[in-house]
């Protein structure tokens, strides 16, 4: 037995120092190869590409949500990848031997030197050290940081005060904005036969003069938006241009057929080009025009044609774009909502990509899930530039007062989630952060600007940063002065945030009332109130004196509260608007609610005095009497 053993453990000794020195040979082999073939890097370290393959057939690269991702899914955004590779290089070309005669508007691909190549595998592995700007292939490079962060100012029918406006657009750009979208409608100063677009409290020429020469101080792009064939309600809702309508009974979209349609509109560019000279972009409007082909002018030109409904839209806004490129060299923008439904051969057609770049925009959630990844192959092909637009206000609910920050940035976390994802392959050409002031021209006022000014600061640094924790909406806060941590979320704002920056009064104005509001509906749902002290009750002064005492103990101090509110809010809402903006304010969000108050706070009174109390039923002869 013993010389077995040794004959076993001499047998395995050998067996491990053969399996040491076949390995010492590997690595000496594995050596000389590569330091043979070090004269060529690219033998020794062949180019990674963004996505590329692990060993167990799943994906890695930038966006690690690939991952898990369906290898269907992940096949076919590879493909999606090299044919706008490709889309994008051949346009860098074409751009070799053209100079960009738009100051800001750079072409789709931009030429770098050589050596910016070798480094485009290194900067992928490690996303915090990507710079602004960054090689794909070719020499071609993407903006990776949206250069033009636009905040969207919608002035319709509530022009703040200019005296507002110059210490909000230093702000502004401090925040991290690069241009203003402006959305004037009938607040723009329109003369001659347009004059009675305006709204009489509009702006004048040398207010718009002011405005342009605030922008200019704070080094902000200006991009003036229009409406060209819906939203038109400025203009139709006139008896001198109610025969323009597509629907005689509804004042939303123009008439594309009708003869004096494209007089009108361009008439409206002329003077809006004349009153912002440089201009490089024009927005020219063109969402939601739910009425087009309808009239019978327009249903024959259409069957003429053998047309549908998008043929028609993109006829008329390619005649509009063509006037404003031809005649005045800038370059127009238009919403995406009606092209998202169009076929991709219907708009290759057209031949509007010569003549338009397009602006994405959705404000709600679920980006991720409707704006595909063919709807971004589609645009790439037939539009010269892609922008996108967010929210950070006035896309919730079309009668808020109060923005809610949290539903914001979620907003935001999805833009950028998906500019991540696509980024190497979609030009993006930048952002608007839109804010809206009513969600169209007969609406009612919607989160009036000042107060949503937190929320447009934590959504540009989310923008900018892609942070939105603890240290980052700590800075937001200092930013804004802050006495307090920044609330986010409606559902938990138990006390007031104070803090210093434009409009700040009005910030807690609002914050104020949405806690009084909230106070006063808990007040009237209590079942002190519902089971006694019913507007039944009221109507027939039959209630239990206890019952009205506990159910409206707190009442007097509210009433107090909202009269306070409105004498604060006067104040401070006639610094930054005219007095009919305040009357409208204050008509829409306080005086029901005093006047109920004042109402149900008498009614007390009168039920406090009661000692004897009618015989059933209510409702007869001798209770009426009583």
């Amino acid at each position: 037995m013993s010389c077995f053993k040794m004959f076993f453990y001499g047998k395995r000794r050998m067996f491990i120092l053969i399996s040491c020195a076949s390995i010492a040979v590997m690595i000496l082999l594995l050596m000389m190869t590569n330091t043979s073939g070090s004269s060529d890097p690219m033998k020794r370290s062949p180019k990674l590409s963004p996505y590329r393959s692990k060993s167990d057939g799943s994906i890695i690269g930038p966006d690690s949500e690939l991952a898990s991702a369906d290898p269907k899914y992940v096949n076919r955004h590879s493909g999606f990848q090299a044919k706008m590779m490709s889309r994008i290089s051949q346009s860098a070309s074409k751009s070799r031997a053209a100079t960009n005669k738009y100051v800001g508007r750079e072409p789709i691909g931009i030429i770098l030197g050589n050596n910016f190549a070798s480094s485009w595998d290194r900067k992928h592995q490690d996303r915090a050290r990507l710079q602004q700007k960054e090689v794909i292939q070719n020499n071609v490079i993407l903006d990776h940081q949206l250069s033009h962060k636009l905040v969207h100012l919608d002035l319709k029918g509530a022009p703040p005060k200019l005296s507002y406006l110059q210490v909000l657009f230093p702000y502004l750009k401090d925040m991290g904005a690069t241009g203003l979208l402006l959305e004037y409608e009938d607040s723009f100063p329109y003369w001659g036969p347009l004059e009675s677009i305006s709204a009489k409290n509009s702006y004048s020429k040398e207010d718009i003069a002011q405005i342009l020469n605030l922008a200019k101080q704070s080094n902000l792009e200006v991009i003036p938006i229009i409406q060209t064939i819906g939203h038109m309600e400025s203009v139709l809702k006139l008896k001198e241009y109610s025969d323009l309508r597509e629907v005689p009974t509804y004042p939303q979209v123009i008439c594309p057929t009708n003869n004096r349609t494209l007089s009108v509109i361009k008439s409206i560019i002329d003077q809006m080009i004349e009153l912002h000279p440089g201009l490089n972009w024009l927005h020219i409007g063109s969402d939601e025009v739910y009425n087009i082909g309808e009239c019978m002018r327009c249903q024959a030109f259409m069957a003429a044609n053998q047309w549908g409904k998008s043929e028609m839209f993109l006829h008329h806004v390619k005649k509009i774009a063509k006037y404003v490129k031809d005649v005045y060299d800038v370059q127009p923008i238009i919403w995406d909502d009606e092209v998202r439904k169009a076929p991709i051969n219907t708009i290759r057609k057209s031949g509007i990509k010569e003549y338009v770049e397009i602006m994405v925009w959705k404000y709600s959630a679920g980006i991720m899930v409707e704006l595909r990844m063919d709807l971004w192959e589609k645009y790439m092909e037939t539009f010269s530039g892609i922008w996108i637009a967010s929210a950070f206000k006035g896309a919730s609910n079309p009668d808020s007062f109060i923005t809610n920050i949290s539903e914001r940035l979620n907003n935001h976390k999805e833009w950028m989630e998906l500019v991540d994802m696509y980024k190497s392959v979609v030009p993006f050409r930048g952002i608007a952060l839109t804010g809206w002031q009513r969600f169209d021209h007969f609406s009612v006022l919607c989160e009036l600007l000042p107060q949503a000014i937190p929320s447009l600061a934590v959504s540009l640094m989310y923008v900018t940063e892609r942070k939105a924790d603890h240290d980052a909406l700590s800075k937001v806060g200092q930013a804004l002065n802050c006495n307090s941590y920044l609330n986010l979320d409606l559902k938990y704002l138990d006390f007031v945030n104070k803090c210093e920056f434009p409009g700040s009064n009005f910030y807690e104005i609002a914050q104020r009332l949405h806690i009084l509001k909230r106070d006063i509906d808990k007040m009237l749902q209590n079942s002190h109130v519902t089971g006694w002290v019913s507007e039944y009750n009221i109507k027939h002064n039959y209630a239990s004196p206890q019952h009205v005492e506990q159910g409206f103990q707190d009442l007097s101090m509210m009433l107090y509260e909202v009269q306070k509110l409105k004498t604060d809010s006067e104040k401070v809402l006639g610094e930054i608007y005219d007095e009919h903006t305040v009357h409208e304010w204050l008509e829409q969000n306080l005086l029901k609610t005093l006047k109920d108050l004042t109402s149900l706070h008498k009614s007390c009174i009168r039920l406090l005095e009661m000692t004897h109390w009618p015989r059933r039923p209510l409702d007869s002869p001798h209770e009426k009497e009583l």
